[in-house]
């Protein structure tokens, strides 16, 4: 049986109409980040890897990173008994320094993220730049293998399933984790949508590549939990946040 672990990274902030795109100019909007530990019979699998305070702190100051030393992610991991290197794949739902920023911690990992995302990490268009640094990203001879899936689905280990959903980036990938016994599956649409208020009332996040891809993308991780009657947990909702268990608490049997 599989674990699901969230992993708190702590919280970055930005104006609300980040998140709602055109809307709530000037109202300060501070969420959460986590990342994904799943412990899997056939392996050790993180998916997305949070920010690095000192980074986001040197970047981008406006976002004013708050994270303890308990939210950095070997700590996590730590809480859950599980080193860096015990890690045998990291999945980069895409290549934003909020989702890739701990990449190096894992040199010993295979990495699984989009070719177009990490394209744009180093060719970004100029309204997406802040997002990408290829830094945090690439490190000499490391193990990748390379997702361009269009409508297809790649099945990371048997029940975690990864499918492409561009429109926040152009890569952009969210999960499926079915950790079976009587569990619900698990739907991770990571940023297609932040909150649920960005889903259900099909509200665009400021910061995308394709508004249009956004919005299939968003009827597409409806449609998908309809089908396989999961549970959306959403990436950056403040709200509902509050309550997931966060390890060393964990889903499944």
């Amino acid at each position: 049986p599989m674990k699901v672990y969230l992993l708190d990274s702590g919280t970055l902030q930005l104006d609300m109409s980040f998140a709602t795109w055109n809307h709530n100019q000037g109202v300060e909007f501070r969420f959460p980040v986590f990342s994904i530990y799943i412990d899997h019979p056939d392996g050790k699998v993180l998916i997305d890897t949070g920010f690095e305070k000192g980074w986001v702190e040197r970047k981008l100051p406006f976002e004013k990173p708050e994270q303890s030393e308990d939210q950095q992610i070997v700590n996590q991991l730590a809480r859950i008994g599980v080193k860096p290197d015990e890690i045998d794949i990291v999945v980069n739902s895409h290549l934003h320094f909020d989702h890739c920023s701990n990449n190096k911690l894992f040199p010993q990992a295979t990495f699984i993220f989009s070719t177009s995302d990490l394209r744009h990490s180093y060719v970004p268009d100029p309204w997406e730049r802040l997002g990408y640094d290829p830094d945090l990203v690439v490190m000499p001879g490391m193990k990748t293998i390379m997702l361009d899936l269009g409508d297809f689905e790649y099945e990371v280990l048997p029940g975690i399933t990864l499918v492409e959903t561009p429109g926040h980036s152009a890569g952009h990938l969210s999960v499926i984790v079915d950790p079976g016994g009587d569990h619900r599956p698990m739907v991770f649409p990571i940023d297609v949508a932040y909150t649920e208020h960005n889903l259900k009332d099909r509200v665009l996040m400021g910061l995308h590549s394709d508004p249009a891809d956004l919005l299939d993308s968003m009827m597409r991780i409806e449609n998908i939990t309809k089908k396989v009657g999961g549970d959306i947990f959403y990436s950056h909702d403040p709200e509902k946040f509050k309550g997931y268990k966060l390890a060393p608490d964990f889903y499944g049997e």
